[in-house]
């Protein structure tokens, strides 16, 4: 009722309630109420008063206060035995499996379920999230979690903001001594997620980790606990309470927020400063605020002047913030690093990704971004750097003096050509994301870095004086994300390839197998051979994206069409197999929506073994996209009509110029078609395309 503004529209809102229950026996329930106000029940409760005997409000709530103003006698739920704790576990995480088939899973979650001292809500809320996954490992993460033990009071205060970047978040929290290794910082985060503390906004990119909504009871509670140290600004009253403030976040607006702003001049213990830009505007932020307000907070630990645009920073704006231990730059538009960044020793987390416009001097005109050299040499500290999506072509050598960092993020710079040489100094680095950087060439040095935990978008180009070995990537048991093997052609034999370790590779999702182009039309001396190498080179079952490209065997091995081992396969190419004359099955497997076929010169047709062992399912029953190209011994595509594709919306068929006969019909979810240089297949498309004017 409180957020019904018009006194007349909630008149006309009671009129109608009266109206509805008026001699009528109802149930009402009303869940989770926190207000305690007694005149706002007091009021509620009279609508229903003309109701018929029998009727019944039920009133669920975690307060006290709620229930005894209630005036009826107040029903404690207790918590479940552990008997009926482990068989709620059991049933939202091992449903639909074997728990005979899983005996160590079913040991550990029986101690998870333990732990979760009969509460449903946390039971359930944890089993889901393990119902996904099957590694003994992963299950035991959660078991051993230092959280379990934690008072949630101590970290919660920093949890006040409903918007968050993960990349950022734990450094914040470091920043402001609430967790002292970063690594502890995303535990925390990952357990407050694994119970629906957190929830992930949909539109948001996992390249930048997520953006994150906190549910509002606990937004709520969170304010709460935080007491008055943590604030918006828009919700400030009154000077003392700014004053008193140490953690501030404000909505970013258009006018350079010189006047929301202003009044931080008194904030002089504040030690954490973060926009939030809600509407997407990418604002100006007023000179006047990087000249006047800024130098003034002495005592900031963590800044972000995240998504700015047309900012200019002073040369000597950090000169008075030496506290600054965490400062955002990200999305920025700026052009140059002000000198006084090295004057930040305390830093320990700097993120510039997406700072497009930064270059490497004043009188430089290109925007290919090259570091000064002696940027890092006073930045002892720093533990956290993301330098992702920039124009970076090389880092400075200096950058191997931080002896200290930890994570160091390049992914998507895409002009990356080369890392320092002396990387290995780098003795404390854990987390080094390369993905999505073409140019660069993996340098043997990287497996010097010793206590390298997490390696994503690694490529090993394999063969040569300064190539990897099959034995380098067996022993890499830190890739993650996407992993790239190049020049697989130097791989003579299966009893290489079994050095690899592939199977155990269970943190990489995204795996690309890359034969050589320029070797690509010679014809291996082998076909077995090289069937044997791939069939050595099969991923673990977490495969979520996989390409295929120069394989130069005659047949695929099986596991390509087994859909019990590829269950969680979502995108498939298979790009320039020139000596393949028959395609895997795919049509079986579960949750594949993305297929591309490219360069397969010597098929002639797709057969019925394309669309996999018959079943209940229809072949390809997730398949969204499919795309056919350059085949030019392609003549036959052999269609079941049973309904295959049913969820097809975006068909592409190029430079196939045999291709003669039918296409698959009644393709009800088909949006988009493209057809080009395929000349013996015009006329017949001409004949079938009535089903598509349909949709």
């Amino acid at each position: 009722m409180n957020s019904i503004k018009d006194d007349n529209n909630l008149n006309r809102l009671q009129v109608k309630l009266k109206e509805k229950v008026n001699g009528k026996r109802f149930l009402i329930v009303l869940d989770d109420m926190w207000n305690d106000n007694y005149e706002k029940w007091d009021e509620l409760r009279s609508l229903f008063v003309q109701g018929a005997a029998g009727s019944k409000i039920i009133v669920t709530t975690h307060k006290e206060n709620v229930a005894r103003m209630m005036g009826s006698g107040a029903v404690n739920v207790g918590t479940l035995s552990s008997e009926a704790s482990w068989a709620l576990f059991k049933r939202h995480s091992l449903d639909n499996r074997d728990s005979k088939e899983h005996p160590k899973l079913e040991e550990v979650g029986k101690q998870i379920a333990d732990k979760c001292k009969g509460l449903p809500l946390a039971l359930k809320t944890i089993a889901g999230i393990l119902r996904c996954k099957s590694e003994v490992d992963e299950w035991k993460d959660i078991l051993r979690s230092e959280i379990w033990e934690q008072n949630l009071n101590g970290i919660l205060p920093a949890l006040i903001l409903p918007n968050l970047q993960r990349a950022s978040y734990s450094s914040v929290q470091r920043a402001n001594g609430l967790v002292q290794q970063l690594h502890s910082g995303n535990q925390y985060f990952n357990e407050l997620r694994s119970r629906s503390l957190f929830e992930r906004v949909s539109e948001s990119s996992e390249r930048d980790g997520g953006k994150f909504l906190m549910h509002d009871l606990v937004n709520d509670f969170a304010q709460i606990a935080s007491s008055k140290l943590c604030v918006r600004l828009e919700e400030c009253q009154g000077s003392n309470m700014l004053e008193q403030s140490r953690h501030l976040s404000y909505s970013m607006g258009l006018g350079g927020d010189f006047e929301k702003l202003k009044s931080l001049i008194k904030s002089e213990q504040l030690r954490t400063l973060l926009p939030i830009d809600i509407q997407d505007l990418w604002p100006k932020l007023s000179k006047r605020v990087l000249h006047n307000i800024l130098p003034r907070l002495t005592s900031l630990r963590a800044l972000s002047l995240s998504c700015y645009r047309n900012m200019e920073l002073p040369n000597d704006l950090f000169i008075k913030l030496k506290l600054l231990i965490f400062l955002d730059l990200s999305q920025t538009n700026i052009k140059k690093l002000p000198d006084s960044l090295c004057a930040l020793y305390n830093l320990e987390t700097l993120l510039l990704s997406s700072c497009y416009l930064l270059e490497e001097l004043p009188l430089q005109m290109e925007k290919n971004m090259e570091l000064p050299n002696d940027l890092f040499i006073k930045l002892k500290l720093l533990r956290f750097l993301d330098l992702s999506q920039t124009f970076i072509k090389k880092l400075p050598d200096s950058i191997c003096a931080l002896y200290n960092l930890e994570t160091l993020l390049l992914s998507s710079c895409y002009l990356l050509e080369e890392l320092p040489l002396q990387m290995e100094k780098l003795i404390n680095l854990r987390h080094l994301d390369i993905s999505d950087t073409s140019r660069l060439k993996m340098p043997l040095h990287l497996r010097k870095l010793k206590s390298l935990q997490v390696l994503m978008g690694a490529k090993f180009l394999l063969g040569g004086p300064c190539g990897w070995r099959m034995k380098d990537l067996g022993g890499a048991h830190y890739l993650y994300g996407s992993l790239s093997i190049l020049a697989l052609q130097n791989v003579v034999d299966r009893r290489e390839a079994q050095k690899a370790e592939m199977r155990e590779k269970n943190h990489v999702e995204k795996l690309s197998l890359e034969w050589s182009e320029s070797d690509a039309d010679s014809i291996a001396d082998n076909s077995q051979t090289e069937r044997d190498i791939l069939d050595d080179l099969r991923p673990h079952t977490n495969i979520k994206k996989l390409r295929i490209s120069g394989y130069r065997g005659t047949q695929f091995p099986n596991w390509l069409s087994d859909h019990s081992f590829l269950k969680l396969l979502v995108q498939l190419s298979l790009s320039n197999c020139k000596d393949c004359f028959s395609l895997p099955a795919l049509g079986q497997l579960p949750c594949l929506k993305f297929l591309s076929i490219r360069g397969m010169h010597r098929i002639t047709e797709v057969t019925e073994e394309f669309y996999g062992s018959l079943s209940s399912e229809k072949p390809f029953n997730s398949l969204e996209e499919l795309e056919f190209a350059e085949m030019p011994e392609w003549k036959q595509w052999h269609v079941l009509g049973i309904g295959e594709f049913p969820a097809l919306q975006d068909l592409s068929i190029k430079d196939c110029p045999k291709l003669l006969g039918k296409l698959p019909e009644n393709l009800c979810s088909l949006t988009k078609m493209r057809i080009s240089r395929c000349p013996e297949l015009n006329f017949v498309l001409k004949l079938q395309l009535s089903y598509l004017l349909a949709y």
